[in-house]
């Protein structure tokens, strides 16, 4: 998780009407920062966004029901994405025996390109690897007034436990679903042709010379090491790999929805197929 989160946003957004000529309404709306005033979009008219201001009220309500602790915000491309992040309170998270630190995040946009969004990311303690999914437990639309209740944030957080509670349900068993040489490079051929990364010169056949797929085969050693030869130690070599040892390793936006993110859902699916596959053959 990013440490240096700002604690507040001291600054919000205005709209203004586009004009051409100061005389020719175009119907458009312009979304401008309130501190610096540049322009972080333009939309249509009944485009309804979520400001800073109601973002911050949003998290306050949901700190307030004693589950989770703000742990603060980011700011995105100049100010167009706003995250908060909210860490889970539960003292006793854990996957396969591991000990987890999970945060929920929301995700607002004020370019006019994704609903506001809650998501989950989970930490493990031992050695911070960091798993993005993005729940579809609220979505909200900039179609009308961002408005809540005190029971819509219960629901949203019920909602949020059965969700989690389902992506932690994914992991258990995994451990015991053993896996060998074979298993391990279909997984990284699969991942070095998602990579852009490395020359083009070097033929997916020819995989074993990409710099990242070393980088990546080291992780995916070290972990199971430490977990063992199975799914669960598997999948956390390819997060550790994302985590600490990939150029956006340090890019928060880049864990959660870039390359890094697409490669740890592939892993999570490749990793909860092989313990399907396995439960039907027992």
């Amino acid at each position: 998780m990013k440490t240096n989160l700002l604690p507040t946003l001291n600054w919000d957004i205005r709209t203004e009407s586009v004009n051409i000529s100061s005389m020719f309404d175009t119907g458009k709306k312009a979304i401008i920062r309130t501190d610096n005033n540049s322009l972080l979009s333009i939309v249509g008219k009944d485009y309804c966004p979520v400001t800073n201001a109601q973002l911050m009220n949003f998290t306050e309500a949901l700190t307030r029901t004693g589950e989770f602790e703000l742990k603060g915000f980011d700011e995105l491309n100049d100010g167009k994405t706003i995250l908060a992040f909210l860490q889970n309170k539960n003292p006793n998270l854990r996957i396969n025996g591991c000990a987890m630190k999970e945060y929920m995040f929301i995700g607002n946009t004020h370019d006019g390109t994704k609903a506001l969004t809650i998501g989950t990311a989970n930490n493990l303690i031992r050695c911070s690897n960091q798993f993005y999914s993005t729940l579809k437990v609220y979505r909200k639309k900039h179609t009308s007034p961002f408005e809540f209740n005190q029971l819509e944030i219960l629901e949203i957080i019920k909602n949020y436990k059965l969700k989690k509670n389902q992506v932690y349900g994914a992991f258990d068993g995994m451990e015991s679903v053993r896996v060998d040489e074979g298993l391990i490079n279909r997984l990284v051929v699969d991942i070095h042709k998602m990579l852009e990364t490395d020359s083009s010169l070097i033929k997916k056949e020819n995989w074993g010379w990409s710099p990242s797929m070393q980088l990546l085969r080291k992780s995916i050693d070290k972990e199971m090491k430490d977990l063992g030869n199975n799914a669960f130690g598997l999948f956390n070599g390819v997060t550790w790999y994302t985590s600490h040892e990939m150029r956006n390793a340090d890019s928060i936006s880049g864990r959660m929805s870039g390359t890094a993110n697409q490669i740890n859902q592939k892993a999570f699916r490749f990793c909860n197929n092989l313990k399907r596959n396995n439960s039907q053959e027992n």
